[in-house]
This record gives C-alpha cells, sequence and structure tokens, in this order.
C-alpha cells in the first residue's frame, strides 16, 4: 500500500466569526516518500452564491506564495506559517468582511499525491 500525502488537520470544519474578527482555517498535512513532485498548496473559496465561480484566494508553488489573484482579500489574508512545506498550509483571514461567507477548500498537492478539505466559514454582521 503506497502511502500519498495527508491532511491532518480533521477537527473542525466549520467556524462562525464575527465581521472585524480574525479567523484562521486549518489546513496541515503530512506528505509520504512516494511524492516527489513540486509541492503545491491552493486555497479556493466556492462563493455561497451559485452564480459566481469559484476563485483561487492564494497558493503556494515551487517555493513562492502567490496571493494577488482575489482582489476583495488582498492585505487581509495570509498563510499562517512563512513556510507552507513544513507542513502548515492553514489561512489567516484578518478583519473578516460579511462577503467572505463561504466554502474554503485547501487542496494541497505533490505528485502522484492529491488532497483535499472544505471548510465552512460564517461572517456574522456586527
Amino acid at each position: 500500500v503506497t502511502r500519498s500525502l495527508t491532511i491532518t488537520s480533521l477537527d473542525q470544519s466549520m467556524f462562525e466569526k464575527a465581521q472585524g474578527e480574525k479567523v484562521t482555517l486549518p489546513c496541515t498535512f503530512e506528505l509520504s516518500e512516494e511524492d516527489e513532485g513540486p509541492l503545491d498548496i491552493e486555497w479556493v473559496l466556492i462563493p455561497a452564491d451559485n452564480q459566481k465561480r469559484e476563485q483561487i484566494i492564494i497558493m503556494y508553488a515551487v517555493d513562492r506564495i502567490y496571493n494577488h489573484y482575489y482582489a476583495a482579500m488582498t492585505g487581509r489574508m495570509q498563510f499562517t506559517n512563512l513556510d507552507p512545506k513544513s507542513g502548515d498550509g492553514s489561512l489567516d483571514i484578518l478583519n473578516l468582511k460579511a462577503s467572505d461567507t463561504g466554502t474554503y477548500q485547501c487542496k494541497v498537492k505533490k505528485a502522484p499525491g492529491v488532497q483535499s478539505k472544505k471548510i465552512q466559514l460564517t461572517v456574522l454582521g456586527k
């Protein structure tokens, strides 16, 4: 049986926060020796409104962080860990807005392993 990478943060998948607060969406993972491709961590927002399309909000690829995809959150989000390849791809979102409500998916890829985890975030009005 080949062990592939696993996402280890399975504890909490629903968060409720008030506007203006900060949230850390957990996404820790363990790599395995079989996975030898480049590490790729991607956070996608699946909007509550089905009319809108999924949006990549932040990405870590080939030792670089790309966080300019999603203007609505620019400057308000960051990887919790400056070095996500250490096994922590968790995401901090600061100064929450009601419009941040939605389903967030953390996708960790390191070929041939791929794992993802969905987290529901609800931001309540003041």
